[in-house]
C-alpha cells in the first residue's frame, strides 16, 4: 500500500520538528554555507561590475586603435586610410602623427611628446579636459598640454597656462615624411587653450593638418569607428587582414570579464569548504535519525507501507532541510551584501566621493544557487534513504 505524497512530506516535517536543537543546528549549517558562497560570489560580481560598467555601454566599445606594429611594409597613408573606409563595418576613421621634441615656454622646456590629432580624432578619443577647451579648428596655431606638461613648465595652477603661448621644436623623421631624406626639423609657437587631465609623460596635442603641411605623409596610428558593436570583432578581423595590428577597448572588458570568472570561480571554491562541511552535517543528521527510526520504519512496513515511500519520506526529508538552509543562507547573504553596500554609499556621500555597489548578485545565480543546494541535499540524503528502504521489519524487530 502505497502512502499518499502528502502525508510523507507531513512526516518529513513532523521528524524534523521533533528534533529541533538538532535540526536546527542541520538547517544552519546548510545555511551558514549557502550565505558564504553567496556573499562570496556577489563580492566577485560587484567587483566585476564596477570594472566594466563605466565602458559598457559607451561608444568606445565601437572604437578601435590601429598601428602598422612592427611592418616595415604596412603603412597608415592616404592608399590604405582609403581601403579602410571602404570596409563596410567601418563608419569612422581618423589618424594621427607622434614625434618626440622640446616644448619650450617662457624660460622653461621640457621634451615631451607631441601628438598631431584632427577634430575628428578629439571627437573618438572624447578628450577630458581640467580646464579650457579643444581648439576649435584643424588649422589654428592653438594646443592642448597635458596637466604634467603644465606642471613641468611651472604652472601649477592649471588656468594661468591658458593663452601662454609655447613653442614647439621637434625632428620629422624618415617613417612620417615617406622619403628617404633626412629628417625635417619642424618649429612652430601655439597658443594653449586648454589642459588635459592626464597625468603621465608630458605631451601636447596640435592640429593634425599643421604637421601634414609640414610634410607629414604617415601616420603612427589611428582610430577607427565600427557602426555598431555587434560588427567590432569582423572589422577587427579585416583590419588585420590588411596587415595592421589592431586593438579594442571591448578585448579588454572580455580579459576583465575571464579574470573575475576565474576569481569567481576560487571564491565558490572557498564557499564550498562550508557547504561541504554542511552536507556532512545533514548526512549525519539524517543517519541518526535512521537509526532511532528503526523501530518505526519496521512497524510503517509491517503495516503496508512500502519500501519506496520510506525512500521518499527521508529523501523529502533531506530536500526540507537543504531548501530551508538555502533559502535561509541566500537572504543572509544578500541582506549583508546590502547592507554593506548602504554602508559604503552613506560613507562615500559624507565623504563627496562617487558610491559603488561593491555587492551585486545576478537572479540568474540565486536561482542556481538554491537549485544547487537542492541536488547537494538530495544526493546527501540518497544513502541513509537507501538504508532506511532495505530495513528488514522482522530483523529489526528481534533485536529491538
Amino acid at each position: 500500500m502505497s502512502m499518499k505524497r502528502r502525508y510523507i512530506v507531513k512526516l518529513a516535517v513532523r521528524n524534523i520538528i521533533g528534533h529541533r536543537l538538532r535540526s536546527f543546528l542541520t538547517i544552519s549549517g546548510v545555511a551558514i554555507g549557502v550565505g558564504f558562497i553567496v556573499f562570496l560570489v556577489s563580492l566577485g560580481y560587484g567587483l566585476q561590475r564596477i570594472s566594466t560598467q563605466e565602458i559598457a555601454n559607451l561608444e568606445a566599445l565601437q572604437i578601435l586603435d590601429i598601428t602598422p606594429g612592427k611592418s616595415k611594409i604596412v603603412k597608415i597613408n592616404y592608399e590604405s586610410l582609403e581601403k579602410i573606409k571602404n570596409i563596410g563595418e567601418v563608419s569612422g576613421v581618423a589618424p594621427q602623427a607622434e614625434l618626440v621634441g622640446i616644448l619650450g615656454m617662457n624660460t622653461s622646456s621640457i621634451e615631451g611628446v607631441i601628438y598631431g590629432r584632427g577634430l575628428d580624432y578629439l571627437n573618438l578619443e572624447e578628450v577630458n579636459l581640467e580646464v579650457g577647451r579643444i581648439y576649435p579648428a584643424d588649422e589654428n596655431n592653438e594646443a592642448i598640454i597635458n596637466k604634467t606638461a603644465a606642471k613641468q613648465l611651472g604652472y601649477e595652477d592649471f588656468g594661468r597656462v591658458l593663452g601662454k603661448s609655447i613653442t614647439l621644436s621637434a625632428n620629422m623623421s624618415p617613417d612620417l615624411l615617406d622619403t628617404e631624406e633626412d629628417s625635417n626639423t619642424i618649429k612652430e609657437s601655439f597658443t594653449v587653450v586648454g589642459v588635459i587631465s592626464n597625468d603621465d609623460s608630458p605631451y601636447i596635442y596640435i592640429p593634425l593638418n599643421l604637421l601634414e603641411k609640414e610634410g607629414v605623409r604617415n601616420y603612427s596610428s589611428a582610430k577607427i569607428r565600427v557602426d555598431s558593436k555587434e560588427n567590432v570583432q569582423s572589422a577587427k578581423q579585416r583590419l588585420e587582414n590588411l596587415g595592421f595590428k589592431v586593438v579594442a577597448l571591448k578585448d579588454t572588458v572580455d580579459q576583465i570579464n575571464q579574470f573575475f570568472s576565474m576569481f569567481q570561480i576560487i571564491l565558490v571554491a572557498f564557499g564550498s569548504i562550508a557547504v561541504l562541511i554542511a552536507a556532512i552535517g545533514m548526512f549525519n543528521t539524517l543517519t541518526i535519525s535512521l537509526l532511532e527510526k528503526t523501530k518505526e520504519i519496521s512497524f510503517m512496513k509491517i503495516l503496508g507501507t512500502t519500501s519506496h515511500d520510506i525512500w521518499k519520506l527521508f529523501i523529502i526529508e533531506a530536500l526540507i532541510i537543504g531548501a530551508l538552509g538555502g533559502i535561509i543562507g541566500i537572504m543572509a547573504g544578500l541582506i549583508f551584501g546590502h547592507g554593506l553596500n548602504q554602508f559604503i554609499y552613506t560613507l562615500a556621500q559624507s565623504t563627496g566621493n562617487k558610491a559603488v555597489q561593491i555587492f551585486y548578485a545576478p537572479m540568474i545565480f540565486v536561482f542556481v544557487t538554491f537549485a544547487i543546494t537542492l541536488v547537494i541535499s538530495f544526493l546527501t540524503g540518497i544513502y541513509p534513504s537507501r538504508r532506511a528502504s532495505k530495513i528488514d521489519p522482522l530483523e529489526a524487530m528481534r533485536y529491538e
